[in-house]
């Protein structure tokens, strides 16, 4: 029995969320290998930078009392959250070209991924995909600082950037300009897939969340008067440490959105092109031949 999925039909809200958990459930193990092994190291920066900007912030709060300590605690701050950023940006960059290129060839092979091409495909778009990153992280900024709705309404549209550079091979500018005849007209529809997977997704990630909360009310109540006088004692290395964790769980269960992200795409590119369709009478009349 073939168990594997086809990406190019029109699907609905439900078809897309039960095919997202469908695909991560068949090849899970596979994929979270490929993650780690091409995206694992901006992760780790990342997760680096959050680190030493959480010290930084924190670690300021009974220091500041002299003119080079504010400049040492505002530099410190500064460079971490710069980190954190460009580190952030290339790793959604690489975690979209991985997952992505996972499911291109998933689809070349008829439900079977080869590693290499994957590997291969994500050097092959490594700068579309850090160009993308950057551009559509701007779009959004700018959009978002005239006014909240701008910003939201620009990233429904290009949420399917990164599958336009993968599947169509486009440049930077030439998908972002795609990525609004695609979604012209669908807006709203692709606004409640994205909100309902990024409600599944919070709710996943805050599973991950919950010993770190704990932790954090648990100490909070019973160290009180140490708190006050000394703030950074609520970030000690075990709150850290759990706060990473659910980091690391945060950032690879975005895997979902990137998913949900390629289903949208595809059922958007079905509505306007119908391109699996065409390629299914295509597929047909050569095996009548």
């Amino acid at each position: 029995m073939n168990n594997s999925i086809n990406f190019k039909k029109q699907r609905e809200l439900g078809s897309i969320l039960t095919d997202i958990f469908k695909f991560i459930r068949l090849n899970w193990k596979l994929l979270f290998e490929l993650i780690l092994k091409i995206a694992g190291p901006a992760l780790l920066i990342l997760l680096i930078g959050f680190i030493f900007y959480l010290q930084s912030f924190v670690g300021g709060f009974g220091i500041i009392e002299t003119v080079d300590a504010i400049d040492n605690f505002s530099t410190n701050v500064i460079l971490s959250l710069l980190v954190v950023i460009v580190a952030g940006l290339v790793y959604y960059a690489l975690l979209n070209g991985v997952v992505l290129h996972f499911i291109k060839s998933y689809i070349k092979n008829g439900g079977i991924v080869n590693k290499a091409e994957v590997i291969q495909g994500v050097k092959d778009d490594f700068w579309s995909l850090i160009g993308t990153s950057f551009l559509v992280a701007i779009i959004i900024f700018v959009g978002a600082m005239f006014c909240v709705i701008p910003g939201i309404y620009l990233g429904i549209v290009l949420s399917i950037a990164y599958a336009v550079v993968v599947f169509e091979n486009r440049s930077v500018i030439d998908t972002i300009s795609y990525c609004f005849d695609l979604v012209k007209g669908e807006w709203w529809a692709t606004f409640a897939t994205l909100f309902v997977t990024g409600l599944l997704y919070y709710f996943i990630n805050i599973i991950f969340q919950v010993p770190q909360y704990i932790y954090f009310f648990i100490k909070a109540f019973t160290g009180s008067q140490e708190i006050s006088a000394d703030p950074s004692v609520m970030f000690d290395w075990v709150y850290l440490s759990l706060s990473t964790v659910g980091m690391v769980f945060q950032y690879l269960l975005y895997t979902i959105i990137v998913i949900c992200s390629a289903f949208i795409y595809f059922n958007l590119n079905e509505k306007k092109n119908f391109t699996g369709t065409i390629e299914a009478i295509d597929s047909l009349g050569a095996n009548n031949q």
